[in-house]
């Protein structure tokens, strides 16, 4: 009787692991599975992704928001080189509501900073976004809160 109550036991958590296997196999691959839903709730990430020809130099992140004491911005002063990707977590702080941007130079024209929203709307700073930074155009794909 200890026995089989021992083998149903191993064989319980046997069939535990495999399911917890399986489904984190599927979330892995799911675009809108239970992983993406929980980043969504962290602090804010944006992973940008240089697919230029040329190196960039990222200099900062910011909020922007209808009452000026409620912006920050987080100066980054990094390198992205030609092909490189990277993944920034800014130190930034809200009041309200507002939206997220990325400022950055191309070397085409050092003088001329690019700025780009990559968050337009937040209330709480978490979620991601990813940016892809051509020759031609920025894509911006995001998912914040």
């Amino acid at each position: 009787m200890r026995r089989n109550r021992r083998v149903i036991l191993v064989s319980a958590m046997g069939i535990a692991v495999i399911a917890a296997g399986i489904i984190m196999a599927v979330q892995l691959n799911s675009k809108y599975g239970i992983l993406s839903i929980a980043a969504q709730f962290q602090s804010f990430k944006v992973t940008v992704d240089n697919q230029s020809d040329f190196d960039l130099s990222l200099l900062e992140t910011g909020v922007v928001t209808s009452a000026a004491a409620g912006a920050s911005a987080d100066e980054l002063g990094k390198p992205l080189k030609s092909g490189e990707t990277i993944k920034i977590r800014p130190r930034l702080s809200i009041s309200g509501e507002g939206g997220i941007y990325l400022k950055y130079t191309d070397p085409r024209e050092p003088e001329a900073a690019q700025t780009v929203g990559i968050c337009s709307y937040t209330e709480s700073l978490s979620g991601y976004s990813k940016v892809t930074i051509t020759n031609d155009k920025v894509t911006v794909k995001e998912n914040c809160s």
